[in-house]
């Protein structure tokens, strides 16, 4: 019986996550009601709010579990060894990263898009900032072993990560995980300018 609730759970849930993206897309958060919710999801107002407390709950429940679903594939201590990145673990790792974007392809979509949330792109950054430090703190990188500040490093990270998604998310044909994770394995481990074909005069 447990497993019938649950299931009933989930499918309300997922008419309710579909309906609240699809309303954003056409009229921005601030003019969405719930009424528009539950008309949309085909459920009545009170059903919406055995799930949620309101469309400010709905929205940071959704982002909160999707972005913890693309962090916990966002993981360097999958494929650095030593302080040494082992290039094939690098490119599983961004195989299954972009697979989580294309898993919540409508999400992002919306968050990037025209009437998305405006903070949205911020706080991702931020948040893949975060992560990045945390994970090269467990690494045992120590603040001494940086060669350039890490603040910066982390910026530069969170910044370059969130810009590429939103590139990827606006081609009409979308380079697939795969090839996403050959490409920027290559500008990861060799820099942009060597990436683009540019020798580098190591002198200082």
């Amino acid at each position: 019986m447990s497993k019938k609730v649950d299931l009933r759970v989930k499918r309300t849930r997922k008419m309710i996550n579909e309906a609240f993206l699809k309303l954003i897309q056409k009229k921005r958060f601030d003019s969405v009601t719930i009424q528009d919710i539950a008309d949309e999801a085909l459920i009545n107002r009170a059903t919406f709010y055995l799930h949620y407390e309101d469309k400010h709950d709905l929205l940071n429940t959704m982002s909160n579990t999707i972005i913890q679903e693309l962090t916990d594939e966002l993981n360097p201590v999958q494929h650095i060894q030593e302080q040494e990145v082992q290039l094939e673990r690098l490119q599983t790792t961004i195989e299954k990263v972009y697979g989580s974007v294309e898993k919540n392809l409508s999400f992002f979509e919306v968050m990037f898009g025209v009437h998305g949330i405006h903070n949205f792109r911020t706080n991702l950054e931020e948040v893949i900032r975060e992560h990045f430090s945390q994970k090269f703190a467990d690494l045992g990188v120590r603040p001494e072993d940086y060669q350039i500040p890490k603040d910066l490093i982390s910026h530069f990270i969170g910044a370059a990560f969130v810009g590429v998604v939103h590139w990827w998310l606006k081609q009409d044909t979308k380079p697939s995980s795969k090839e996403m994770a050959q490409q920027l394995s290559k500008i990861i481990t060799g820099g942009p300018m060597q990436a683009a074909g540019f020798k580098i005069d190591k002198q200082p």
